[in-house]
């Protein structure tokens, strides 16, 4: 029997940063020699996408056309015991440690667990052993990209708007207009937060809103690779709140307080081929059988608040990099006088005293289906279509952590204030599902 452990130095959650370092160790018990050929440990991270055509047969989609992508971005390795060659080697019983550092990219994406793809970060330790199946043991790890809502644009501390008008029948027997208005005092936020959404209703017309619901979404965007190029979404809703209805020829102002979950930030530009952007929509359900009013607007989550001041020059987290080639030395093998020693820079949050370090938590409005997704795959791997470099983690059920901020005190800056400038930060679509920020 073989026992393989792994864990990390002063991270026993195994949350990381995109930038830092991780650092940990590997302890393997034997209780009598093993033979191998080698013991390799990897390092990993990745984004798959996956879904089937299923438009032939539902229950079975080996009928159907496969989408898929794969993108790595991180892919290191290190023997532990053994080499390339293929000369097998003992293992004496008893307890090996190997400690291990590895540099994160600074262009990693956030961890993400979808219905039709994700992206995974994990060390793997595989036994290659003589006349039997490889034996892999895995520990997935959480990383969070590091998005400074005060380095983004300064547009996120400007309020926002967008407003539409509806008219119901038609000429000669049009109605007066059903006006809606929908604001948010900033265009940046984090998890733990509160978003603020006043939803203004002008209602000229004769028919009567039942209730206004408001809701914040998550709407994820997946993309599969050649020869099978497609494009397919996601949308979560994280919370959803509904409000009194408006009679007619009256106007009514609600306001309601949408606390963002936790939830990876938002991400267009480094991942190709899994997008996360998130949107405040509102909706005003009408009687009769005239279709509801519907508008929305973008905000952008991140994984650093804004804060009340201003900075002058914008905060960097570690160095300005071009995107990354895949550095397969990025892991080495440390001394044992290193263990235990703090390893790899700050977390980004510490470089303001003002901002409280996070609790992290793991997303409940995500519904991934592992089973699905890994069945799905294994079906279209057996009609010849080139699976994930991952597939060892298919097996997985691993729930990333994001961090929740308290900014209870940061209240009073959050509140709607006139006499300052706004700007149209989305627009109107009357069917939302249809509705795309990119």
């Amino acid at each position: 029997m073989v026992i393989c452990e792994i864990e990390f130095f002063n991270n026993t959650r195994g949350i990381f940063y995109a930038g830092q370092l991780i650092s940990g160790q590997v302890v393997i018990k034997t209780e009598k020699e093993k033979s191998v050929k080698a013991v390799i440990l990897n390092i990993k991270g990745y984004a798959e996408t996956h879904w089937a055509d299923t438009e032939h047969d539902p229950d079975d989609q080996s009928n159907g056309e496969s989408f898929n992508g794969h993108v790595d971005y991180l892919a290191t390795r290190a023997y532990l015991h053994g080499s390339s060659s293929s000369i097998e080697v003992l293992i004496e019983p008893g307890t090996s440690t190997y400690s291990f550092a590895c540099q994160l990219p600074i262009t990693c994406p956030s961890s993400f667990e979808g219905t039709l793809g994700r992206i995974r970060y994990l060390v793997n330790v595989r036994f290659v052993r003589p006349w039997k199946f490889d034996l892999n043991f895995n520990r997935c790890f959480t990383v969070i990209k590091v998005m400074d809502l005060n380095s983004e644009s300064l547009m996120l501390r400007v309020p926002s708007q967008v407003e539409s008008q509806r008219t119901f029948c038609c000429f000669p027997c049009r109605s007066s207009p059903l006006s809606m208005r929908l604001s948010v005092p900033q265009g940046g936020f984090v998890p733990g937060q509160t978003v603020p959404v006043e939803v203004m209703v002008s209602n000229d017309s004769g028919v009567a809103v039942e209730d206004i619901t408001v809701k914040l979404t998550m709407v994820v965007i997946y993309y599969s690779q050649p020869p099978s190029a497609d494009t397919n979404k996601d949308r979560f809703e994280m919370v959803v709140k509904t409000g009194d209805g408006v009679s007619t020829k009256c106007r009514k102002q609600l306001t309601f307080d949408l606390k963002v979950p936790p939830t990876p930030p938002t991400c267009f530009n480094l991942c190709s081929i899994i997008q996360i952007g998130y949107q405040v929509e509102a909706e005003a359900r009408v009687k009769g059988c005239h279709g509801g009013q519907s508008l929305h607007m973008p905000i952008t989550i991140g994984s650093v608040p804004l804060t009340k001041k201003l900075q002058k020059e914008p905060r960097t987290w570690g160095e300005v990099l071009p995107p990354q080639q895949l550095d397969a030395k990025a892991l080495i093998l440390i001394g044992s006088e290193q263990h235990g020693e703090p390893l790899g820079s700050p977390n980004p949050w510490t470089a303001d005293p003002s901002i409280a370090p996070p609790t992290y938590t793991e997303a409940k409005h995500i519904s991934p289906d592992p089973q699905k997704f890994s069945k799905s795959k294994k079906k279209s791997q057996k009609r010849g279509v080139k699976g994930s470099r991952g597939r060892n983690a298919e097996a997985i059920v691993f729930s990333p952590l994001y961090g929740v901020f308290d900014l209870s005190n940061q209240k009073d800056e959050m509140t709607f204030r006139s006499n300052e400038p706004k700007t149209d930060g989305g627009y109107v679509n009357d069917g939302v599902e249809k509705s795309t920020w990119l």
